[in-house]
């Protein structure tokens, strides 16, 4: 539930970034008119943590919009113990059709920064692989939709394993929770699905799964991290 969700607001943003951040990931949604990106943090615990929501308006096709995009990913911030954190991965939603082409153009360049293009794919896969072949392979990871989904929903219900800034608009909340899991029977075969609720957003929601799939990208040693925090 939205309001339940919303309840659980505190008092951190990219200005305030709690300690125990070590590193930070972004997941972004592209529309036609706009980039919406998830701003996550991490902690040891594997606690994520949203610091910011953002939305960059402006035509997919603008040179403009995916200018204001690279600006985001390249931002650093303060840690509370002086050292400085950055985007560490982020996986930009290229999905099909008109957007696919300026996905791919925007983020094969930036691959050694783990900056990936994203495909969702359905069903019981990992949440992040990268895809195999010719044309594609090592260029365009394919994410697990229904497995972090899954995840993020049974972290929400679980309790405080997933935690959101107290800047984050109503709106937010409500696209998080815009989806719902269900099973539909095929052949007398149950299989377990997200569905839309009504005619919800859901940018919020994809928005938080690319920042998941992000985190699933590379490993990290804590301690190494801690020591230069």
């Amino acid at each position: 539930d939205h309001t339940t969700l919303a309840a659980r607001a505190e008092a951190f943003d990219l200005n305030n970034i709690p300690p125990e951040v070590l590193f930070i990931t972004v997941g972004a949604d592209v529309q036609d008119d706009r980039i919406e990106a998830s701003v996550c943090g991490w902690t040891r615990k594997g606690e994520c943590l949203v610091l910011d929501h953002d939305i960059i308006w402006g035509s997919f096709t603008d040179a403009g919009t995916w200018d204001e995009l690279a600006q985001l990913l390249r931002l650093t911030w303060r840690n509370p113990h002086g050292g400085t954190l950055k985007v560490d991965a982020a996986v930009i939603d290229a999905g099909d059709g008109d957007h696919y082409d300026p996905v791919m153009n925007f983020c094969v360049p930036k691959m050694s920064r783990r900056v990936f293009p994203g495909k969702g794919m359905a069903g019981t896969r990992p949440g992040f692989a990268m895809a195999k072949g010719k044309k594609v392979g090592g260029k365009l990871a394919l994410i697990g939709v229904d497995t972090l989904k899954g995840q993020i929903f049974n972290r929400l219900q679980q309790g405080r394993d997933i935690r959101f800034s107290n800047t984050l608009e109503p709106v937010y909340f409500e696209q998080l929770a815009s989806e719902r899991l269900v099973v539909r029977y095929a052949r007398g075969q149950p299989t377990r699905r997200f569905e839309r609720i009504g005619r919800a957003r859901a940018e919020a929601l994809d928005c938080l799964v690319y920042a998941h799939a992000a985190r699933q990208s590379f490993r990290i040693t804590f301690d190494h991290r801690e020591a230069e925090l």
